[in-house]
């Protein structure tokens, strides 16, 4: 039986999209989920006109100043207070959803057999559809109760409460989200710096006894098997150079990662930097030679 290509709405469950000056995109992203059902924009205090855009199409507008990401406690819970319905989609103004993929999330949040949808995210870079380089798979779709979000960091999505039994996994293949990527190197540069400081702080409480040698073999190992699975096995090679470019990214990520960590780890900011600076002055100055 062919999948109906319009997807029914549903009183059961509540599209949150996130937000910060999207004024540019947002209106694509409300028009597809409010087919589906009601939209809560959390907004980050945007200075553009995305606030006046949500408003404009009647959605419901949470104004909320997170920390750099929105898993964090403070912002999951002020969202699950503003969430009328029982089941929440976990969304951004830069993603849109295909009426088959949104009829078989409606399916499972309807059937009364499962508390959580996961759902796989694809990307494109550059205008490029990048198939599986980089997709992941995210408990997107679920019950208010069936996420804890109390010991949350970055990159991770909170704690499921409840037994497998209860989650539905969309098939990858077939059923995925579509993101569309906007990240060029410079703005990639600023939005990159900003979430590795974030997880930096969070990772640099590792305390691991490897040497630093064996720290950077590790890394290189890790940076060629993303580069590798993405590019290669997931399919970038498929999208030509845009593919490519958007592995660099991930393998970018994850230098500067390990370079804003061992900089928390040894003390090396500007000031400790200078102090190290001037013990090399100092025996610079009394005549002695390096």
């Amino acid at each position: 039986m062919e999948e109906p290509k319009v997807a029914r709405r549903s009183d059961a469950i509540t599209f949150v999209v996130f937000t910060l000056n999207e004024e540019a995109r947002i209106e694509w992203a409300i028009k597809n989920f409010q087919s589906w059902g009601r939209v809560l924009v959390v907004d980050n205090y945007s200075t553009d006109k995305t606030v006046d855009i949500a408003r404009s199409f009647g959605c419901d507008v949470l104004l909320n100043k997170n920390q750099g990401w929105v898993e964090d406690l403070i912002t999951t819970d002020r969202v699950k207070a503003a969430v009328q319905t029982e089941w929440i989609y976990w969304g951004f103004a830069d993603e849109l959803v295909e009426a088959h993929t949104m009829n078989a999330i409606l399916d499972a949040v309807e059937c009364g057999k499962y508390s959580i949808v996961n759902v796989a995210r694809k990307n494109y870079f550059y205008g490029q559809f990048c198939h599986d380089a980089f997709a992941d798979r995210m408990n997107r779709v679920f019950k208010k109760d069936a996420i804890d979000f109390s010991k949350n960091t970055i990159h991770q999505f909170g704690s499921v409460t409840v037994p497998e039994q209860e989650m539905k996994y969309l098939n990858i293949s077939k059923y995925y989200v579509h993101h569309f990527n906007l990240y060029y190197a410079k703005n990639y540069l600023g939005t990159m710096d900003r979430y590795s400081d974030v997880e930096a702080r969070q990772s640099a409480q590792d305390k691991s006894r490897l040497p630093d040698a064996a720290k950077i073999l590790i890394l290189i190992a890790k940076t060629a098997k993303i580069l590798a699975v993405n590019y290669l096995f997931k399919g970038g090679y498929k999208a030509g150079t845009a593919g490519f470019m958007l592995s660099l990214e991930g393998v970018y990520y994850r230098w500067l990662l390990a370079m804003k960590v061992y900089e928390l780890q040894h003390g090396l900011d500007a000031a400790g930097i200078e102090e190290r600076n001037n013990r090399v002055r100092s025996e610079l100055m009394s005549g002695r030679q390096r």
